[in-house]
């Protein structure tokens, strides 16, 4: 055997690497032309030749390769080999730069014959495959189209107020959720609409029109106008409907038993769009929800001392006349600001408005509390300013004294009020002259 022994240690690990190295590795040891080694499983070993024995490493020396291990050790062989060729394949060692270099590509021409050759090696048989995408477009064009079709034919029906056989067959129509109505029959004849909607109103509360605000409780009439003896009645709540079939049927009005049972609709005749009420906006829908809601809510009892807002407001009349608001445009500024001074000691002021149309000369005086409010009252009414003798009281809510003027109080006041402002730019013009004059005598005085 030979004395060749690896420049390395028993316990030193091979790299593994795709890209070699700058420096040119050794891929095998040879003793002679034929010999290679390799390092495996943390051991050196070699053979001869491919198809040589293997030998490992041991003592300084190289001994054959255990008959269980062959297999094993010559597959890992194998797998180096494979890895050391694939990462030398793209590159050639340069012996004069002592490096591996990439190796020149060659680019091959692209012509009929090469796309030829490609397409019968991994070429796909797109006849197949573009006839079943036309035929699937056109089964969805197919189907596009039918429905289209469709819905033209059902709009012309429901114009022409058709109704197809389902609908025909169908007959009663159950509302279900969106109606919670009763159908009461055997009604005396000389009952009223609101000796009926009293009567019924006792197994709940009834649900208003939500455009007239109006009681869903009907009389049914003949064409003459004479009650029928039925009526229904719709209630906000579904459980009232079990409540007054339960209680109101077989009960007794006005001398008669009257029979009562959850409501059924059956359209008679044929479809007629133009009666078909327009929906609902959804501000219309919720304001009305609002207001199912109120009914059904718990407000507590109000205190015995609770006063509305509207005593806040204090109202005084007889403050001016319409010929005085007619001769000077400013009285109403002045009126508002003299106002507002002289209720400051009754407390906060909030707001002050003098209604100039009103010929009893109206202001109102709003305070944050009653308190002041009261005691503006208890000081200003009786009171005399002018010769006229006010009057003071709460405001009570629901009295509006704003008047509005016609055009031609309009015009006459616009016309006042252009005199005003002549009138005063006038004697703005006269005080100059006299200052000017007064001036000048100081002058002469003075030479």
């Amino acid at each position: 055997m030979s004395d060749f022994v690896p420049e390395t240690e028993e316990n030193e690990e091979e790299p593994m690497e795709t890209k070699p190295e700058s420096k040119k590795p050794v891929e095998a040891v040879v003793v002679d032309q034929n010999f290679s080694r390799r390092f495996l499983n943390n051991k050196w070993y070699g053979k001869y030749g491919e198809d040589g024995a293997l030998l490992e490493h041991l003592s300084n020396d190289w001994v054959p390769v255990a008959e269980d291990e062959q297999e094993f050790l010559s597959q890992l062989w194998f797998e180096q080999e494979e890895q050391e060729k694939n990462a030398h394949k793209h590159y050639d060692w340069d012996e004069e730069k002592k490096e591996w270099v990439p190796k020149p590509t060659t680019s091959e021409e692209v012509n009929e014959d090469f796309i030829a050759e490609y397409q019968a090696n991994y070429g796909v048989q797109y006849d197949d495959i573009y006839k079943k995408m036309d035929e699937e477009l056109q089964e969805k064009a197919a189907k596009a189209q039918k429905e289209v079709e469709e819905k033209k034919e059902q709009k012309k029906r429901k114009k022409q107020g058709l109704h197809t056989e389902e609908a025909k067959k169908e007959g009663w129509i159950d509302l279900g959720d969106k109606v919670h109505a009763v159908y009461v029959s055997n009604l005396p004849t000389n009952i009223t609409d609101d000796e009926f909607q009293e009567f019924m109103s006792k197994c709940g509360v009834i649900q208003p029109d939500i455009r007239t605000n109006k009681p869903k409780c009907k009389l049914y009439r003949d064409e003459q106008g004479e009650l029928k003896g039925d009526g229904r009645c719709c209630y906000i709540k579904k459980e009232s409907v079990e409540l007054a079939c339960n209680i109101l049927d077989g009960s007794m009005l006005l001398g008669k038993e009257v029979k009562v049972e959850e409501a059924h609709f059956e359209m008679k005749g044929d479809f007629d769009p133009s009666r078909k009420r327009k929906k609902l906006t959804a501000t219309q829908k919720k304001r009305y929800m609002e207001q199912q809601n109120k009914l059904f809510e718990w407000t507590p009892d109000k205190p015995r001392n609770y006063r509305p807002k509207s005593d806040c407001t204090v109202i005084v009349k007889n403050l001016f006349t319409l010929e005085m608001m007619a001769k000077n445009a400013a009285l109403m500024l002045d009126l508002k600001e003299e106002m507002s001074e002289s209720c400051q000691k009754y407390g906060t002021v909030k707001k002050v408005v003098v209604y100039d149309n009103h010929p009893d000369g109206v202001v109102s005086v709003t305070f944050p509390t009653t308190e002041e409010s009261d005691m503006a009252v208890k000081y200003l009414n009786g009171r005399v300013v002018d010769g006229r003798k006010l009057t003071a009281e709460l405001w009570d809510g629901k009295t509006k004294y704003k008047i509005q003027e016609t055009e031609e109080d309009e015009e006459r006041r616009r016309k006042e009020f252009e005199k005003f402002i002549e009138g005063k730019s006038d004697q703005n013009g006269d005080d100059d002259d006299d200052e000017k004059e007064d001036s000048e005598k100081e002058d002469d005085g003075e030479e």
